[in-house]
């Protein structure tokens, strides 16, 4: 059970983080000014270390409660005019924070607090007017970033009577009254019983896919049984004029109660069937409901604030900057953007990489700053943002950038270039190289870097993940390295196509735009396969070629060429395919590719029909279609037209109506269904595949009219012609229905086959 201390420690490292980060943030818009300091944020600084000092005092943290009372006094000070917050005391004021985060820090590790005097003689000098020059303290040792905490952890709210031992006293406090806060009850769960209930969900949710196979068995039992019932009538009227032929009542008897017993057995075995089909269509359909939901809770419940992964990073990148001499003032923003656990601790080597990269590469010494006209202090920021439904994390720095000279000069010496090839590389292509593994402009390897090994792994954590990586060009100098993933592993937001027979998923996000392009639209320039789109000249490959499938002309139909425009940062390319086919939310799982660098495949997802469709990395294939030196021009086949019977569903409370449309419709080759009222129409729309509807209007439990509404207020079906057949001639019964959206209207008294074929060949 855990108790109460452990209770207050957990809330308390997320509560001195926002009071740290509003002072920083105060302290950065109060050093930009030139017009003065507002009342208003002297008041705010000011109740953000009260508030840190009673946190700490609650968790007995006496050092971190040292410090804020100093900074306590200190703002009182600069409240009553007395003191300006000016640079040099701000500088005081942000050694003093970082103070306290190593405190806490030390203190969630279990290990020794290190010593707080020298930030505190620091503030007190300031409250005595004597500020020093800021010059480098000497720091503890470092400390090894926290160990990950695999749990949730929502913070309550802090017990006021704790006893605490007597305090050093404190200035008088005026607080404006605060309203009191609801806060929802909360439970700690462990990481690994969250990932078992969301492999459990996602595997729930897969096999109601498969429901719709069983559904779809039983109305083929239904209809099967509708065949024999009728076949055995007939078979019935030709055994009872041979029985009567034979001149022997007895045994013509016989065989009438024979035939008829038989004929109930197959009416009752029909009712069962189509009981069972209308209960398991409806649990089917509950069943979808009900596991997309539950998989949608335990993917909310999996959402953790970044903060809760990169909470400590700062303190490592002072940390190592020390240790190197450099001096780095590091920035963290969008600690509260919230994303899969999984996910995040997924990003966290990319980032830590990235870091310790820019400490390595791109920040220089003070002293080559300063002869730059540059701070001695170096910028580096870690932003975590949604964008597009996607997580972006950017590692940017304020250094020299990237010393394209020193990237040729290693590629000629690892013999990927000549002198030649290397004096004529796109800077684009040049970048690329920086990933490869083992590539590093390091000129000796030591703690920090020189192996090569960094970004290479940052390149292939991206990719397994279904994400990308890419560089970026800073204004003012230095660089910045964008990655961005999915904010969830579980299901993803597919674009589904189909190429040389088999069925692709693509994520959505790395989609940019669809065409249906004439194929003679397609040009060639210099041996490669052009569009222009938008203005600009776009290069196009089949997917097939793509994958190396062997036969690579797209299969068209009426000459239509269907093309993807993937993106991946600035890059776009045209890729074609066979069909463009459906977007949906699916389940993505490990088929077992490696994910390395070239690799397009990104995992699998699991179809209605039980087959398999592979799910490719959008992203991988526009740096594979950039890079390929293979010069192929697109070449199209046309797609044998499928020959497509509509299926018709008619429906109709009276037996007879439905027997005789049904053998019309049977007749003319059209495939027919069949429901007795709109209730069970609805339950065979959302179930089947319907190209028309055929309604009566006067029919138990929901009539026409009511089936036409819902019908027309599904964003799903609303794309299926009606046409209502009825014996209401009244014109307000026809101007309603076409009203609600019927595609026509056919009265029954003046019904005829012709009539209705001929209804039906202009919807469809």
């Amino acid at each position: 059970m855990i108790g109460i201390r452990e209770r207050l420690l957990a809330a308390f490292q997320v509560e001195y983080r926002e009071h740290l980060e509003a002072i920083r943030g105060l302290l950065d818009v109060i050093g930009a000014r030139k017009d003065g300091i507002g009342i208003g944020q002297l008041d705010e600084i000011f109740r953000h270390a009260h508030s840190l000092k009673g946190a700490a005092r609650a968790v007995d943290i006496a050092e971190v409660e040292h410090l804020a009372h100093k900074l306590e006094t200190l703002f009182a000070k600069v409240r009553s005019g007395s003191l300006s917050l000016d640079p040099p005391v701000i500088q005081v004021v942000v050694r003093a924070l970082d103070a306290v985060e190593d405190c806490v820090v030390a203190h969630v590790a279990g290990q020794a607090i290190p010593d707080v005097a020298v930030a505190a003689a620091a503030i007190q000098a300031v409250i005595d007017c004597e500020v020093p020059a800021p010059a480098s303290a000497p720091a503890p040792p470092p400390l090894p970033p926290p160990a990950p905490v695999h749990a949730v952890v929502v913070p309550p709210v802090f017990a006021a009577a704790i006893p605490q031992p007597d305090r050093e006293p404190e200035p008088a406090v005026q607080e404006a009254p605060r309203q009191a806060t609801r806060v929802d009850e909360t439970v700690r769960v462990r990481a690994r019983h969250l990932d078992r209930l969301l492999r459990t969900s996602n595997e729930l949710l897969t096999e109601t896919m498969n429901q719709r196979a069983v559904t779809e068995g039983l109305v083929d039992i239904d209809r099967s049984l509708a065949e024999i019932g009728r076949y055995w009538r007939r078979v019935r009227k030709v055994t009872a004029g041979c029985a009567r032929d034979l001149d022997d009542p007895d045994r013509a008897a016989a065989l009438d109660r024979q035939s008829e017993t038989f004929e109930q057995m197959v009416r009752a075995v029909g009712r069962q069937a189509r009981t069972s089909r209308r209960m398991q269509q409806r649990t089917g359909w509950a069943l979808r409901q009900l596991g997309g939901e539950l998989q949608q809770e335990v993917r909310q419940v999996r959402m953790v604030p970044a903060e809760s992964i990169f909470g400590g990073f700062r303190k490592m990148m002072r940390d190592l900057a020390r240790d190197v001499g450099k001096q780095v003032e590091v920035n963290v923003v969008g600690l509260d953007v919230e994303a899969d656990r999984m996910v995040l601790q997924g990003l966290k080597d990319p980032v830590m990489h990235l870091l310790r990269n820019a400490l390595s590469h791109g920040v220089e010494p003070p002293a080559d700053r300063v002869a730059a006209g540059k701070p001695p202090a170096a910028q580096v920021w870690l932003r975590f943002d949604v964008t597009d439904g996607r997580l972006v994390a950017r590692v940017e720095d304020d250094g020299r950038g990237l010393d394209q000279v020193a990237i040729r000069r290693k590629a000629v010496e690892r013999g990927l270039f000549n002198d030649k090839e290397a004096a004529e590389l796109s800077t684009e292509n040049l970048i690329d190289i920086i990933f490869d593994p083992g590539f590093s402009t390091a000129r000796t390897v030591d703690d920090l870097s020189g192996r090569g090994m960094g970004l290479s792994v940052v390149r292939e954590a991206a990719t397994m993940m279904n994400g990308t990586v890419e560089v970026l060009r800073r204004v003012d100098g230095g660089t910045c390295f964008r990655v961005s993933l999915p904010l969830s592993v579980s299901t993803q937001r597919l674009f589904l196509v189909k190429c040389q027979g088999q069925t692709y998923g693509l994520p959505t996000e790395g989609i940019d735009r669809l065409f249906r392009l004439k194929a003679e639209t397609v040009n060639t320039v210099e041996g490669k396969s052009v569009v222009f789109l938008d203005g600009r000249q776009m290069p196009l490959l089949s997917l097939a070629h793509l994958l190396a499938l062997g036969e690579t002309a797209v299969k068209v139909s009426r000459n239509v060429v269907p093309v993807m425009i993937l993106k991946n940062g600035d890059r776009r390319v045209a890729v074609a395919v066979d069909e463009f086919l459906a977007i949906r939310e699916a389940l993505v799982k490990d088929i077992g590719v490696p994910a390395v660098r070239g690799t397009m495949v990104a995992g699998g997802v699991l179809m209605e029909d039980g087959s398999v469709a592979l799910v490719l990395n959008a992203f991988e294939i526009v740096e594979t279609f950039r890079k390929t030196g293979s010069i192929r021009v697109l070449t199209t086949v046309e797609r044998a037209a499928e020959k497509k019977v509509p299926v018709i569903l008619v429906v109709d409370d009276s037996l007879t109506t439905r027997t005789l449309e049904k053998s019309i419709l049977e007749a003319h080759g059209y495939v027919v269904r069949l429901a007795v009222d709109g209730l069970e129409a609805l339950s065979r729309l959302r179930t089947e595949q319907v190209d028309l509807i055929i309604s009566d209007i006067q029919m138990p439990r929901l009539d026409g009219f009511g089936l036409l509404q819902a019908v027309k207020a599904d964003a799903q079906l609303k794309s299926i012609p009606v046409i209502m057949v009825s014996s209401l001639e009244a014109r307000e019964d026809r101007e309603r229905g076409l009203q609600l959206g019927a595609d026509a209207y056919v009265v029954k008294r003046k019904f005829d086959q012709r009539e209705l074929l001929d209804t039906i060949g202009q919807i469809l």
